[in-house]
Order: structure tokens, then sequence, then C-alpha cells
């Protein structure tokens, strides 16, 4: 698994290879490589973008949906299962805790909703892994520098009933 990761990882960062020396300038990132590979395997366009602490934090994510998935499926099969037995006179023990017939259907509906919740959750931390690597490829050239200008200048604005009226133009360098 962990060679078809880095596979998958030198097939994206070899599309581009724009590299300057000077190592205060960063390499151009494509967001569409960046969107492909995360969608492809979650992670690899957190790699493509050379942030490798991001990884962890992506399959943590993950993992903890997917466990949390099969706890609430596995919970929602033993209710399932008691209620389906169709005894009203049985008293149930599920996980150690005594139920009765009465209060299986309120166990099985809470743990279908939180396996269902559990499955968009992982849909989501998915989703969000291909945004945060499409946001890191396009900002990657982003100017954070402390060069951030305002001018103010007073300007002739022409309208369109060919008058002109006298205004004030703000302009904002990055």
């Amino acid at each position: 698994m962990t060679v078809l990761f880095w596979l998958f990882a030198y097939a994206c960062h070899a599309q581009e290879d724009n590299l300057l020396s000077d190592s205060a300038f960063h390499k151009k990132r494509n967001p569409k490589t960046a969107i492909l590979c995360s969608a492809l395997l979650p992670g690899l366009g957190q790699v493509y973008n050379q942030k490798y602490w991001k990884v962890p934090l992506v399959y943590g994510a993950g993992g903890a949906m997917v466990y949390t998935f099969y706890y609430n499926q596995s919970k929602y099969k033993k209710f399932k299962d008691a209620y389906a037995e169709g005894d009203p006179q049985k008293i149930y023990i599920i996980d150690g805790y005594q139920r009765t017939y009465e209060q299986l259907p309120q166990g099985r509906d809470w743990y279908r909703r939180y396996r269902d919740l559990s499955f968009f959750g992982f849909a989501a931390v998915y989703f969000l892994n291909i945004v945060d690597a499409m946001v890191d490829a396009y900002f990657t050239e982003f100017d954070v520098s402390d060069d951030l200008t305002l001018k103010i200048h007073p300007s002739i604005v022409d309208n369109f009933d060919l008058t002109s009226a006298v205004g004030i133009k703000f302009t904002i360098g990055f």
C-alpha cells in the first residue's frame, strides 16, 4: 500500500518540474493535478503540495469516521436482530445492559442514525481533503509580504451620459 502511495506521489510530482534554484521561490502547483491526486488517493494532493504533515490528519480523520461507522453498524445489527425475534416477554441483554422489547426500536434507530452520520462524516473528510489540496495549490504563490499599499488619488470619472465628475480613486497594491 505504501509503495502504491509513493508511486502515485512520484507520478504527481513528475508532471511539473519548474522549480527555481532560489529557495525563496516556491514551485508553481497546478490545482487540477492536486485535485486529481487527492481524488485518486486521499492525502496524495497534500504530498503533491509538499504539505506532508497534513497526511496523518487526513487519514486520522478518515479512520475515525470508518471506526465510528463500524461501531454503530455492529450496535445497530444487535438491536435489529434482537427486535426481529419479536418476543415482548423476553429481557434482552445487549453489551451487558438489560433491554426490554419496547426499548429495542429506540436503540436500533439511535445507532442507525449515527451510523448514517458517520458515513456522511467520512464523505465530508474525503471532500475536504480534495478542497484542501486545491486551495494549497492555488495559494503557493500568494504574496504574504508586508508590502501592502493603499494609494488615494483624485480622479475624473466619465459617466455614461458623456459628463464627467470628480471623485476619489482607491488603489490597493499587494
